[in-house]
């Protein structure tokens, strides 16, 4: 005897989650969405330390923290397949991410004595990446 199919969710239902990828592909789903927040990050420094003249720690939190929500958004719905928002994910996402924004800061505030503070935004961007994905894959999308 057959099993009938499955039914589909009811309307207005958040669709089910799907396995979690493996870690390369999460990885460069990740990496996707990183350089999505990457430019984000950077329009937003651009508009609050280039164009309106904020201090450059104050404006390097404000964006690196707008660039960690719309993260969360892109990994929860395409990188780790969730499709539906969830309270603990984001918490846990922004907390992992939090330190991302430490390392961000401090690598971009000391670099830019060196570089031009967007190449110094970026430095700090790259060096929180790779502890960022790690602590979300084994952590916050540990299914």
């Amino acid at each position: 005897m057959a099993t009938p199919p499955p039914r589909p969710p009811a309307v207005g239902s958040p669709a089910p989650a799907r396995a979690k990828p493996r870690w390369f592909v999460a990885l460069l789903r990740f990496g996707v969405i990183g350089a999505l927040g990457t430019v984000v990050n950077l329009a937003v420094l651009a508009a609050l330390h280039g164009w309106l003249g904020l201090g450059f720690s104050r404006s390097s939190a404000i964006a690196t923290e707008v660039a960690i929500l719309g993260n969360y958004l892109g990994n929860e719905l395409w990188t780790f397949h969730h499709r539906r928002l969830n309270l603990r994910r984001l918490v846990q996402f922004n907390a992992v991410a939090l330190v991302g924004l430490a390392i961000t800061v401090a690598v971009g505030t000391v670099a830019k004595e060196v570089v031009h503070y967007l190449a110094a935004q970026l430095l700090g961007i790259c060096a929180g990446a790779l502890t960022n994905f790690g602590l979300n894959f084994g952590w916050t999308w540990r299914r």
